[in-house]
């Protein structure tokens, strides 16, 4: 998708003021502020000038960098990696994606927005493929990907208050420095009725090197989106999960340096793979939910509600109180 289709609803990010089309980007319509947001590869970056962790010339390189996803040229190595076998069954995805899809279906124009969406989570192609033909999806990140139109940082969404129907978050909220920011500003985006979709992981190791910060309980993620009316919650895979990354990672400790352990994190996933295959039932039981590889949230946001603590205390579906 173009940027076209959406420039109309950007601002500038530090300032939320308009910003106003310049050659090769936008700039910021306060003069006090003065940021300038460029544009490379066709993709603007929306990055605040003063951010502390991004510049946007990390993204003006003549060939676009690899900031979060490291992409493979060599076909041999694309094919080794398609090859692997995942240590998380995640048996949720599809099903919660069709259902939001169903419920977009009808409802002509509908925006969405990825955060965290240069290449497709699991089972999001349920969604897109229910969405309207005429529906406005901006796919964003601080990575490029094939599927990133614009970069931005989730502490600052630029984008106007109330412009969007569906704002995701799949995968993204532990790679935050502070995800209660990010939450804030997703609420803040939603339009009154618009739906969050958000997947976070709780009993996983860290997998995002420098950029990965935040795990959740059940009730840590729900209460992370306390300001937001529950459509459904729940586990997204589950102790086998856990447990297969765990013995993944336990292989991988083993590595001297780094070199070694790439070699050893491509092996690792084949003699525990199978493990996962035990959140088929127990997925069932309750007690599951204590020992989550990942969790889900889908909820609405409806103005002037927010979850009481002794209501959130009360949402407990595990056996440990």
């Amino acid at each position: 998708m173009n940027y076209q289709a959406f420039e109309n609803l950007l601002l500038c990010p530090e300032c939320r003021n308009p910003v106003n089309k310049a050659e090769n980007g936008f700039q910021c319509s306060n003069t006090g502020c003065g940021c300038f947001y460029p544009v490379y590869f066709g993709i603007p970056v929306m990055i605040s000038c003063h951010n502390k962790v991004f510049q946007s010339t990390d993204f003006s390189l003549q060939a676009p960098p690899d900031i979060f996803f490291k992409r493979y040229k060599n076909p041999l190595i694309r094919t080794l990696k398609r090859l692997r076998p995942d240590v998380t069954l995640n048996l949720e995805s599809k099903k919660n994606y069709r259902q939001i899809g169903e419920q977009l279906s009808n409802m002509a124009g509908c925006r969405v927005l990825v955060i965290g969406g240069s290449i497709d989570g699991t089972g999001i192609g349920e969604l897109k493929k229910r969405l309207p033909p005429d529906a406005v999806v901006v796919e964003s990140d601080v990575a490029h990907g094939p599927n990133t139109n614009i970069i931005l940082d989730c502490h600052q969404v630029p984008f106007t208050d109330n412009s969007f129907d569906l704002v995701i978050a799949q995968a993204v909220l532990e790679h935050v420095l502070d995800p209660f920011v990010c939450v804030a500003e997703i609420y803040r985006v939603l339009k009154p009725g618009g739906q969050v979709y958000a997947e976070t992981p709780f009993m996983q190791p860290v997998h995002g090197g420098k950029y990965d910060f935040h795990r959740f309980s059940f009730l840590g993620h729900r209460r992370l989106f306390r300001h937001f009316r529950e459509n459904a919650s729940g586990l997204l895979a589950g102790p086998g999960s856990s447990l297969a990354w765990s013995l993944r990672y336990f292989i991988t400790s083993f590595a001297p340096g780094k070199k070694i352990d790439k070699y050893i994190s491509y092996v690792a996933n084949f003699p525990v793979f199978w493990v996962k295959y035990f959140d088929l039932l127990l997925n069932r039981n309750k007690g599951s939910m204590d020992a989550a590889c990942g969790l889900f949230f889908h909820g609405t946001k409806e103005p002037g509600y927010v979850l009481p603590d002794h209501e959130l205390l009360r949402q407990y579906r595990g056996y440990r109180y």
